[in-house]
């Protein structure tokens, strides 16, 4: 398969490079999982019991699991991953995840778990169907130690080959995988190629069996092309935008921000890069998922307001900053239409194009400001929100502090109402569009080119592509 960018670690207690994610989601199992419709469904994690207080959960786990290493997926082992999470001393990203709401965990007997909570939270499984949920082998992590993000174990359909960086990761079928559903694939080649045109062509000749995130333009070529299909999601849960630092000069000036916003033409982006394969993103929330709030009002596209806001802002004579972006066709693309829509408004692009496998990195190392950026959803609204917007979260790279928000995502996260949770997220997601720490600009159709062999391929709102169950077609 076709990957975007290449990986820093396969350690998902470290990991937060969407890149990482798919060839995880290969090795690794989660406790539990979610469903083309984001509800939670069982993995390593057969069942699970709330307590009436909400400050307990009883996870019982499939028995005779083994991880690629031949120990024991238990109990004790689900137990040492969550403590490695939680102890501080390894400063883990997952860590301000788990830790303002998971008091401890306890292995009380070989398939059960139970944690403990320091308050009611709704989004508590949700969490374990991404990086805090995927279990790994304690004996090779205390083997390998900080190598073991090279040299990666889990209980996973496929199990770790070889890791050439720039180039690709390799995985081969797991055998003694514990699941019904056997892999059926040898192995998964994730082959590094960041031009999207490149991977396109190579479904095309058959170099690749499938790819992901095509270039708009190449979709209608690839529909007609002889032994090629695209499996398409459209709206999908995958957003793009620009994000700055908020809490230091030049974009701690609110006007500035809402300026550069009312500046954008998010209708021309859908057009011109998307090919009408796509919709305006007003905020962070699409229409395909419950806490979608109808309600919340985006910036609009006016000129007219974004030159009197930026006068306002102090810069009457316009505006000049470097815009930091993947240094892919697409990326290159988004920062030349924005650059010249900004153009209109006497806001001056320098363009900065930087290593796609880098950006982020760049970003939460504070070596740039005002970049080009793309999230996807999570299983539950907390997950995305609050990792985004809570003051000091991990993946808060903007620097934003709202003391509203902050109790706001501690409210909508503690009850299990899902009425009540639907109207607090509307607000939070009022709150932050007014802010604009981030401008949310398009949703594009999340499109998987692939051979007309590839079978059982599906997408999962949050975008993040799973090929452990695919087939190949005779």
């Amino acid at each position: 398969m076709g990957a975007v960018a290449d990986t820093h670690t396969l350690d998902p207690h470290f990991s937060v490079d969407w890149s990482e994610r798919p060839v995880m989601y290969a090795i690794y199992n989660t406790l539990v999982s979610a469903t083309p419709t984001f509800e939670i469904a069982p993995e390593l994690g057969r069942s699970w019991k709330i307590s009436a207080d909400g400050l307990t959960i009883t996870v019982s786990l499939q028995p005779n699991v083994k991880f690629h290493d031949g120990t024991v997926c238990d109990a004790e082992a689900v137990k040492w991953n969550i403590d490695f999470i939680l102890d501080k001393a390894n400063n883990s990203p997952q860590f301000k995840q788990l830790d303002p709401f998971l008091s401890g965990v306890e292995a009380s007997g070989p398939t059960t778990v139970v944690f403990r909570l320091k308050k009611p939270y709704a989004g508590f499984l949700a969490a374990f169907t991404e990086r805090p949920g995927f279990i790994v082998s304690p004996a090779a992590y205390q083997k390998y130690g900080k190598d073991f993000g090279r040299n990666p174990v889990g209980t996973g359909m496929f199990q770790f080959v070889e890791w050439l960086p720039d180039d690709h990761v390799s995985v081969k079928r797991f055998d003694g995988y514990w699941g019904r559903s056997k892999a059926s694939l040898d192995g998964i080649t994730y082959r590094v190629v960041p031009d999207p045109a490149v991977r396109d062509t190579m479904v095309r000749t058959g170099e690749l069996d499938i790819t992901s995130e095509p270039d708009p333009k190449d979709i209608a070529v690839l529909q007609k092309s002889p032994g090629v299909k695209v499996v398409s999601e459209n709206p999908s849960g995958h957003w793009w935008g620009v994000q700055w630092r908020v809490d230091r000069p030049p974009f701690n000036n609110k006007a500035l921000r809402q300026a550069i916003a009312y500046g954008i033409d998010r209708g021309e982006f859908v057009k011109v890069m998307l090919g009408g394969r796509g919709s305006i993103a007003n905020g962070p929330t699409p229409s395909i998922v419950w806490w979608y709030s109808r309600t919340a009002k985006g910036f609009s596209y006016d000129p007219d307001r974004a030159k009197q806001l930026l006068a306002e802002a102090g810069y009457q004579n316009g505006f000049s900053a470097q815009f930091s972006t993947d240094n892919t066709p697409v990326g290159l693309q988004f920062a030349q239409l924005l650059q010249a829509q900004l153009k209109r408004i006497n806001v001056t692009l320098t363009i900065n194009p930087v290593d796609p496998s880098n950006l982020y990195q760049e970003v939460l190392q504070q070596k740039v400001n005002w970049t080009r950026t793309d999230w996807t959803l999570r299983a539950d609204p907390d997950g995305l929100l609050r990792i985004l917007f809570y003051t000091g979260n991990y993946a808060n790279s903007t620097g934003y502090s709202n003391p509203t928000v902050d109790k706001l995502l501690d409210q909508g996260n503690s009850t299990y109402d899902r009425n009540a949770r639907k109207s607090i997220y509307a607000q939070i997601e009022q709150q932050v569009i007014d802010d604009a720490p981030y401008v949310w600009v398009f949703y594009p159709s999340e499109d998987a080119p692939m051979r007309t062999t590839v079978q059982e391929y599906a997408w999962i709102p949050d975008s993040v592509p799973r090929y452990r169950s695919l087939w190949l077609a005779k």
